[in-house]
């Protein structure tokens, strides 16, 4: 008699531990891998906590979202409790749930007009106000080789093979498998402003003169500020002042490290890509992505 109550005893704990680690690997899992079933649960479940004020910032990787989300930080500060941002906890002000839509409910609490940010949106056609960043795909792949050398310098990186995978598959699978490949999301983007509420934004415009820019998105959003809290936003928003703020707080993407394997705030040019990429490399991204090149004039 011991024995077999031995064992249902074991396997019990078992079926505990797996159920244990189900819930907690479920935030992690973005909605596009759910079942059909669970999709559709966490699309309900995203409806019921969507507000008419929601806004969401979508973009490539390394397309100037967290500099565009810093800048909104700043003008939201007052909002928050305690109000100091800092590059490293940009999430407690415009959070990020990239392919995750439903974890929209636990910012319950946050002040309206919540922002929020999602590089792999799942339910777009639901948002009721977007802002799309535009960037160079040239400098935006540099950049983006760069930050997964940063988050896996064990992995041996070579700008040809990232490349090839992105071509390939419209991401690197092993980091983020939820991405589309920037021309067909950038034309997708460019065909949702026609039906839906879309500010598109170039990162080269936030370069130019990213005063002009942070005036036209929170017009977009709705926010009402003070003019001195936009000059302050500008003003800290520059590279040479987040790059100071990240040597002394870390990095949110970076897991707050402090430049030890690099930095975030990495180079702050708009053409750096020309110093990186060989013609080869140029000629492809060009051929592969000429029609949203064209359609986004950076042919």
């Amino acid at each position: 008699m011991i024995t077999p109550l031995l064992n249902w005893t074991v396997e019990r704990m078992a079926v505990n531990r797996m159920v244990n680690i189900k819930r907690a690997l479920k935030p992690l899992i973005p909605d596009s891998l759910l079942s059909a079933r669970a999709r559709q649960r966490a699309r309900q479940h995203f409806r019921q906590h969507l507000r008419p004020t929601d806004v969401f910032l979508v973009g490539h990787p390394k397309s100037g979202n967290t500099w565009l989300a810093y800048m909104l930080g700043i003008v939201l500060r007052e909002r928050f409790a305690p109000h100091q941002i800092t590059v490293a906890n940009i999430q407690d002000f415009v959070p990020a749930f990239h392919a995750r839509d439903h974890q929209i409910a636990e910012y319950a609490n946050h002040p309206e007009p919540r922002i929020f940010r999602n590089e792999g949106p799942v339910h777009p056609e639901l948002y009721p106000k977007s802002i799309y960043i535009l960037r160079d795909p040239r400098a935006a792949l540099v950049s983006y080789y760069h930050h997964c050398v940063h988050d896996a310098p064990e992995y041996p990186w070579k700008l040809d093979d990232f490349i090839d995978e992105i071509m390939a598959y419209g991401c690197i699978r092993r980091a983020e498998p939820h991405l589309i490949r920037w021309d067909k999301q950038v034309l997708l983007w460019i065909e949702r402003a026609k039906r839906q509420p879309v500010k598109m934004v170039r990162y080269e415009d936030m370069h130019q003169d990213r005063g002009k820019v942070l005036r036209e998105v929170v017009e977009f959003v709705g926010i009402d500020c003070p003019p001195a809290d936009l000059d302050l936003a500008v003003e800290r928003s520059s590279f040479e002042n987040m790059r100071e703020n990240e040597q002394t707080f870390g990095a949110e993407p970076y897991s707050g490290t402090k430049g030890e394997r690099g930095f975030f705030m990495r180079r702050g040019k708009v053409n750096g890509w020309k110093d990186e990429l060989t013609p080869l490399l140029v000629q492809r991204i060009e051929h592969e992505f000429a029609e949203a090149m064209r359609a986004t004039g950076y042919v």
